[in-house]
């Protein structure tokens, strides 16, 4: 007779999404281990192990043979299984296998915010996602059981000497209804324009709630070993990219702040600005001539931001950009955020000035340039974004006036309204946003010809923001890369179907 002192794993919590739909639960499983010293037809039972668990023979023979009275063959099996191996042993008259009751995390939504949720271990710990950041509040306490076998090698007594504690249920602010038309919103357009990957990010501007994170490619939690690495990263949190004239929103903060300039302020449109020795271009090298502050924001015009930026000045804009969050991380609880590039105002040159001003030379996360159009969407704060609905908003101090801020929204709806961002447009709804198209610049080559991620940065209603969103593509393949043509369309899409879910109202005449 033999002894075995176990540890008894805890139910762990319940994810649910905001409005009670379960994204990931423990349901009830076996662990399959083997007593080596009582193995019985071991033939026989490598054989309707191999069939049923799909584990290689080799693998098998070693833990079936091993000179031990308890090892591991597997964790966490079906009930279905493990009771079909247990009545394929028996009736073949193998024995020295021991079963164990156990949990295992199953996510019945399939691949929905698959890179949000993340995924556990065979031993019951999180490993990415959510279910990393809140593996403790989630997992529960291990208690310990006891197991006894006879010389037949089956268990005739599995005793609980300490009960398990399970963990704590986990509430989101995720919205699986908006998470699921993002998703689709997303993989159409990843694959109408060929593009690597893509990804969108939508929040309450007010508060910093996360209502989807979508993105494509994913994978399915249920299957993650199979899945490549790559797959599973949070696009939204770990992937550093130039933001491109979506900036042009956030400069355009700066300068109205800083009573730098007004919106019907005149400048030369035209192409080609000489900067420290470099000249520097509109899109496709486009003339514009005599232009105003708001034409420059609503044609996206390069040449004219610049010559606003040296206005506006180095340490003004700096303190801008910093203040909204790029350059350090938004303390989102998902775990791999980075920080992004923002260089210290004091290493700024004005080369570095008239780059920053119109989003190049800089790099930011698809969470921070949420939580940067939050900010104009809303009170001019910046909203720590947050999954878990418990977590409260603490908002930092706010950027610009009422009157600023209102200004800048009627500049970004004039975007959507008639400039590069018309594909964003929604009927019903002032839309109001910033396109950005910028050229990727990948180490030891530069700025690469060709290739390029499209954006589309914006909120609504822009009379009473209720929404902010975000889209980004990385490396359109076909048709034009057009951050208001790709990734615009796809936030009309995407957000034509939250508003209808969220029953948000049209705009005010």
């Amino acid at each position: 007779m033999q002894e075995q002192t176990l540890e008894q794993p805890p139910r762990r919590g319940t994810i649910y999404d905001r409005n009670g739909l379960v994204l990931a639960v423990d349901v009830k499983a076996a662990s399959i281990a083997v007593d080596g010293h009582n193995v019985r037809a071991s033939a026989a039972l490598i054989r309707v192990l191999h069939e049923e668990l799909h584990l290689a023979k080799p693998k098998l023979e070693q833990l079936v043979l091993r000179p031990s009275y308890f090892t591991w063959i597997a964790r966490g099996v079906d009930l279905d299984i493990a009771q079909r191996i247990a009545e394929r042993a028996e009736a073949a008259g193998a024995g020295g296998l021991i079963f164990v009751d156990t949990w295992r995390r199953y996510y019945p939504q399939g691949t929905l915010a698959a890179n949000l949720l993340g995924f556990v271990g065979v031993d019951g710990d999180g490993l990415e996602g959510l279910e990393l950041f809140y593996d403790e509040h989630l997992r529960g306490t291990p208690g310990a059981m006891r197991v006894v076998e006879g010389r037949d090698g089956r268990p005739y007594a599995v005793e609980v000497v300490e009960p398990s504690c399970p963990g704590l249920d986990l509430h989101l602010t995720l919205d699986a209804r908006v998470q699921l038309f993002c998703e689709r919103a997303i993989d159409d357009g990843v694959e109408r324009y060929r593009a690597v990957s893509g990804f969108c990010v939508v929040m309450d501007p007010w508060n910093g709630e996360v209502l989807a994170i979508a993105q494509s490619p994913r994978y399915d939690p249920n299957l993650f070993s199979s899945s490549d690495p790559d797959v599973r990263r949070n696009l939204a949190v770990t992937t550093l990219f130039e933001p491109g004239s979506t900036f042009k929103a956030f400069s355009a903060l700066a300068a109205l702040a800083a009573d730098a300039v007004s919106a019907a302020d005149r400048f030369n449109g035209n192409d080609g600005v000489h900067v420290s020795g470099h000249v520097m271009h509109n899109a496709g090298n486009e003339s514009f001539g005599t232009v105003s502050f708001a034409e420059i924001i609503e044609k996206s015009i390069n040449t004219g931001m610049i010559q606003v930026a040296q206005r506006v000045g180095s340490e003004t804009l700096h303190h801008t950009l910093a203040g909204l969050g790029f350059g350090r991380a938004t303390g989102v609880d998902l775990p791999g955020e980075i920080h992004g590039i923002l260089r210290p105002a004091t290493e700024w040159v004005p080369l570095d000035l008239a780059a920053a001003s119109i989003g190049q030379s800089v790099a930011v996360t698809g969470i921070q340039l949420a939580c940067a159009m939050s900010a104009l969407a809303a009170d001019g704060s910046v909203p720590v974004p947050h999954l878990a609905a418990s977590v409260p908003a603490n908002g930092s101090v706010r950027l610009a006036s009422p009157a600023t801020l209102t200004t800048l929204r009627g500049l970004l709806r004039r975007v959507v309204e008639s400039g590069t961002g018309t594909w964003a447009e929604i009927p019903g709804y002032d839309v109001a946003g910033k396109t950005g198209t910028a050229q990727k610049a990948l180490p030891g080559r530069g700025y690469v010809p060709g290739r390029y991620t499209s954006l589309f940065a914006g909120f609504l209603p822009a009379s009473a923001p209720r929404l902010a969103c975000v889209v980004v593509l990385d490396e359109v393949r076909s048709g034009s890369p057009a951050g208001g043509y790709t990734s615009g369309q796809i936030f009309r899409e995407a957000m034509t179907h939250a508003v209808s879910l969220l029953q948000i109202p049209p705009a005010t005449p």
